[in-house]
């Protein structure tokens, strides 16, 4: 049974602030965010928005809860992505990392047949430049036109997070070692850029908590597999994944390659949890996200991975449960 609390949350972001493409809808999502974590207990002096300069001169803004150097980190992105789910079209069928080499095979092959085609003559340069023009025009308005709705990516992420506060704020010594972090600019190519610069500021300003703990939800509204992700192997990690396991989750350990595409890869101890279906060839995919099917947010899954986390982060840091 969802509580009431989870479930007038998820509306009001889906009613009022489904898309968080343009800073103007961010900024109007993180003034929301702010308002619901004070709601939660959490004091104006808790409750920051960093301006972190990322790698491209933007400015994200990372909104963080809790004290700076605190042990562990719950992280999610706020942002959402263009309507370019057409580019894992293929996933369903082969599953998220096969459907990328399938991309990548189709555009090399336009590449070279287009450059067949002018080699023998069939295409005159003007020709060839118009179909350069069009491919980049393309591609470019599949990156810029924003995705209708998002549902689980990530707007689950920011549910999960604020639920793993929900259930910190009502454990005094937890709470001190417990921070919350929603990051900018995730979405926007190359990725991870809001991520990357609070990493960096943290890095620099409580160097001794550079390796600390970061449990990273992403996509957690659809599916039945939970895949622990991971950019480098780390027992935090092989920790994590025996405790789910033996909390009844079907679990997946991912590692390295597409495993750092999301905002644990940049702490050295970062964990991505994330839920997967399998494809009809068996691999794993991440279920409707960057399309408008993107509807399917289920609270009970988010709640029962939520309470699993908070008893995972109290046996780790040696804290009883409230």
């Amino acid at each position: 049974m969802v509580s009431e609390n989870l479930r007038v949350l998820a509306d009001s972001f889906f009613a009022k602030f489904e898309t968080r493409m343009w800073r103007r809808e961010k900024d109007a999502f993180l003034e929301h965010c702010q308002a619901e974590f004070a709601r939660l207990g959490y004091s104006d002096e808790e409750i920051t928005v960093r301006k972190d300069r990322n790698l491209f001169g933007l400015t994200s803004k990372n909104l963080l809860v809790g004290p700076p150097d605190a042990d562990i980190l719950i992280t999610a992105h706020y942002d959402t992505p263009a309507n370019n789910g057409i580019l894992m079209a293929a996933s369903p069928l082969v599953g998220t990392a096969l459907s990328a080499v399938v991309l990548l095979i189709i555009f090399a092959g336009l590449g070279f047949l287009q450059g067949h085609l002018r080699g023998v003559g069939f295409l005159t340069s003007t020709t060839s430049i118009a179909i350069d023009i069009l491919f980049f025009a393309v591609f470019a308005a599949v990156f810029l036109i924003k995705n209708k709705h998002n549902h689980s990516d990530n707007t689950s992420g920011v549910i999960g997070v604020f639920n793993m506060a929900m259930l910190v704020a009502e454990n005094p010594d937890l709470r001190k070692k417990c921070a919350f972090v929603l990051f900018d600019h995730e979405e926007i190519l190359p990725g991870l850029l809001g991520s990357r610069a609070f990493a960096k500021w943290r890095r620099k300003t409580h160097p001794d908590k550079a390796n600390g703990r970061v449990i990273n939800l992403d996509c957690i509204g659809n599916g039945d597999v939970l895949a622990l992700m991971t950019r480098k192997k780390h027992e935090d990690w092989h920790r994590m994944a025996d405790f789910f396991k033996g909390e009844g989750f079907d679990v997946a350990k991912v590692r390295g390659g597409l495993a750092g595409n999301s905002d644990h890869a940049v702490f050295p101890k970062g964990v991505t949890l994330l839920y997967q279906k399998r494809s009809l060839l068996g691999p794993l995919y991440i279920p409707r996200i960057h399309t408008r099917r993107d509807t399917v947010c289920d609270l009970e899954g988010i709640e029962r991975l939520s309470a699993s986390v908070y008893k995972y982060i109290c046996d780790a840091s040696g804290i009883p449960e409230k």
